[in-house]
């Protein structure tokens, strides 16, 4: 019987199937995969949430950047954000506790002194007893629900749910590294840009001295001082504009890792180098480890769990019940054998008429799910196309970078060769104006799209649920730091006094 009840209660609940999603075998954007002489594997397998491998691995090391990983460091300990989320999660987990508490009985014991009246018992007063009696009582009670068909579904649903708050977690927490790995090389675009600008700024002001003398010597004419002067500030405008850009990303960077705006500072350190290569066939199967995803699908096989409750409503529920205690009109004799009382017996509690209630309540049930069912959809498909929108970016941007590249040596030549002819006579200062401004439009696009790389590789990070690394496909001994504990400050790494890792505890219900 105690076999059979189980398989009852599963009887009641659906069988549970991911939804079928239109999925390529591969990524129409990514790098092409090299050949590997090796026997054919299987062309494809059913997803499973990996989640829990998301967050395990510091994904954002493979950028290489000491500054970066303390940047990052901080936002898991010191953001409120993620603080809170942590203590979403750790309720639903409580909750899933909560529900676990129904397969056990209750006991209370409630101790207490009433009044009764003689006359209300149909009794008029008599000496020496007077005509309010104060007895006092011991009294405890049991119950017990046996309908498991039921409490499990109700536990399996709050244990999907509890699963869902989790990657909600996690989804927070890749969104938040994310977010300060494309600001901090955003910083360090503008940072670049700043220096591309001080250093035409610099040839500008020696432009604008050649012009002065040349006009002293009667060369040239105020027209080209009045150019070299109006190009010089324009500049020096335009640089002003990108320390006010820098200024608001290192106060987003500040909010993001918890510390105060007023006291966050990042030394200027011009972008260089290449963002991380995105290797070749990058598997589809990474985006199983995606919380997002993982997330609608828990609430969908919460949601489905549901049906099953909806279902168990419709029949009876069984009870076991008792109390007993001990009640006297002295306190001195409650706890004696005679002044002892007790009820117990079983209950039966089944549904006859509730006015289309429990119909109502699986119809809601099943809508539910299916609700939950295209959010599922919507998640995969979003995640595929977000995927895609990264990778095109990344390839694209690469390519379009080596035609700036090619644009800036092309425009500095040009910059040399009308400067040369103007020494001669044989230019006049609109030419270099011209020419200077597609060398500096050249520059910043050159730096811009740099930028836009790293950039878009933290995105793409995100999209593909941490990283495409082995270490960020495997559990290092390496956990979330706690939360609360203060980052270290600005220019030094943590130390281990004062963010240590430690694991996400799990409650297994």
């Amino acid at each position: 019987m105690a076999i059979l009840l189980p398989l009852l209660s599963g009887c009641f609940t659906p069988s549970f199937e991911r939804p079928k999603v239109p999925i390529a075998r591969s990524y129409k954007w990514a790098p092409p995969a090299k050949p590997v002489h090796a026997p054919p594997g299987p062309s494809w397998k059913v997803a499973e949430p990996k989640e829990h491998l998301l967050g395990r691995g510091d994904w954002w090391k493979m950028y290489r950047d000491p500054e970066l990983d303390r940047l990052e460091a901080a936002v898991l300990t010191a953001n409120p954000t993620l603080a809170e989320a942590f203590g979403r999660m750790i309720q639903a987990r409580a909750e899933v506790l909560g529900v676990k508490a129904m397969f056990y009985p209750t006991l209370d014991f409630t101790p207490w002194l009433k009044s009764v009246s003689n006359a209300a018992q149909g009794q008029w007063p008599v000496p020496p007893f007077p005509r309010q009696l104060d007895p006092w009582a011991a009294v405890g009670d049991t119950n017990y629900e046996f309908s498991l068909w039921r409490q499990l579904p109700q536990l399996r649903a709050a244990k999907e749910e509890a699963k869902a708050v989790q990657a909600a977690f996690e989804a927070i927490r890749l969104s938040l590294t994310s977010e300060v790995a494309q600001n901090y090389y955003l910083v360090r675009q503008i940072d670049l840009e700043l220096s591309i600008l001080d250093h035409i700024i610099g040839v500008f002001e020696t432009d604008l001295h050649l012009t002065q003398e040349r006009t002293r010597l009667g060369l040239g004419q105020q027209l080209d001082i009045q150019r070299a002067r109006s190009q010089l500030e324009q500049v020096k405008g335009e640089r002003e504009g990108l320390r006010w850009s820098r200024a608001k990303v290192e106060n987003g960077l500040a909010a993001l890792t918890g510390e105060s705006a007023s006291a966050f500072h990042l030394q200027p350190r011009p972008l260089a180098g290449e963002p991380p290569a995105v290797p070749a066939g990058v598997p589809s199967e990474l985006l199983e480890r995606r919380p997002d995803v993982a997330r609608a699908e828990r609430l969908m096989a919460a949601a489905n769990e549901q049906i099953g409750v909806a279902r168990a409503a419709f029949y009876p529920s069984f009870y076991l019940a008792g109390f007993g205690g001990f009640q006297s009109l002295f306190f001195n004799t409650l706890l004696t054998l005679h002044n002892a009382y007790w009820a117990a017996g079983p209950l039966l509690d089944v549904p006859i008429f509730e006015g289309g209630r429990l119909i109502a309540g699986l119809s809601a049930a099943k809508a539910s799910y299916w609700v939950t069912v295209q959010e599922y959809r919507k998640e995969v498909l979003a995640a595929f196309q977000e995927v895609e929108d990264y990778l095109s970016g990344i390839r694209i941007l690469a390519e379009q970078q080596r035609r700036f590249a090619d644009a800036v040596v092309a425009s500095g030549r040009q910059v040399d060769m009308t400067m040369d002819r103007y020494r001669r006579g044989l230019a006049n200062y609109f030419e270099i104006v011209q020419a200077n401004k597609e060398w500096l439009t050249s520059q910043r696009d050159d730096a811009q799209t740099l930028g836009k790389r790293f950039v878009l590789t933290a995105l793409l990070v995100k999209g593909l649920g941490g990283g495409w690394e082995e270490s960020s496909l495997r559990t290092p001994s390496s956990q979330v730091p706690k939360l609360g504990v203060s980052a270290a400050p600005a220019g030094r790494a943590p130390s281990p006094s004062s963010a240590q890792p430690v694991g996400i505890p799990s409650v297994q219900p």
